[in-house]
């Protein structure tokens, strides 16, 4: 489950959308947007602080060491991600820039706010066995219900892929090795959004 890049900058960009949100519905929406962009994993992301920030010539950069897979990561923040890191960034550099929220207060609030986005498209749900789809479950869910908080990692990588970053580079920002089969996911998330997007063309193209 990944947003699609069209679905992400709505989060983004849309402010009637961002004062329809409660204030506690805003602060989830901020972390999940700031998260989706720099792919980092729910742990890490709360225990980023003014230390992991580092300012170049005017340009934000975000510095952190994975938690999980021990490696360094440099990622160059766009500016409503900046915005967003002032909007949080706490007087001393030792505190947490974001403040602590539970894994399970994060995800259903997040849920509302996919509610809210009309992100209320019904999903298949849907696992691999000998290399072919198998449908999980009959019973119709949507797409807003199975939003959380793994939503972030998967989306950054993968509008990555989606937008042309070569794999080694989306590699090196989310800590991938090059041996790691993990990563082949995202780039099946990846290719499904951009057959879906092909699929549009040509069905265009086929009209009379």
């Amino acid at each position: 489950m990944v947003l699609s890049p069209e679905q992400l900058k709505f989060l983004i960009h849309d402010k009637e959308f961002n004062r329809f949100l409660s204030p506690a519905e805003k602060k989830v929406k901020d972390i999940f947007v700031f998260g989706c962009t720099t792919g980092l994993r729910f742990s890490d992301l709360f225990n980023l602080t003014s230390k992991n920030i580092e300012v170049q010539n005017g340009d934000y950069y975000l510095n952190i060491k994975s938690q999980k897979t021990k490696t360094s990561t440099g990622i160059k923040l766009p500016k409503y991600a900046v915005e967003i890191y002032q909007q949080y960034k706490p007087r001393s550099v030792k505190k947490n820039i974001f403040p602590k929220i539970t894994l399970f207060i994060f995800n259903r609030t997040l849920k509302n706010i996919g509610k809210k986005a009309g992100f209320t498209s019904p999903i298949s749900l849907t696992r691999e066995q000998l290399g072919k789809p198998k449908q999980l479950t009959k019973k119709e869910v949507l797409f807003c219900d199975k939003m959380s908080s793994h939503m972030m990692r998967r989306t950054a990588i993968t509008t990555l892929l989606i937008l042309g970053m070569p794999e080694h580079l989306v590699r090196k920002i989310s800590g991938h090795s090059s041996s790691s089969s993990s990563f082949n996911r995202y780039v099946h998330y990846a290719q499904t959004y951009i057959d879906k997007e092909i699929d549009k063309i040509h069905q265009k193209l086929e009209e009379y």
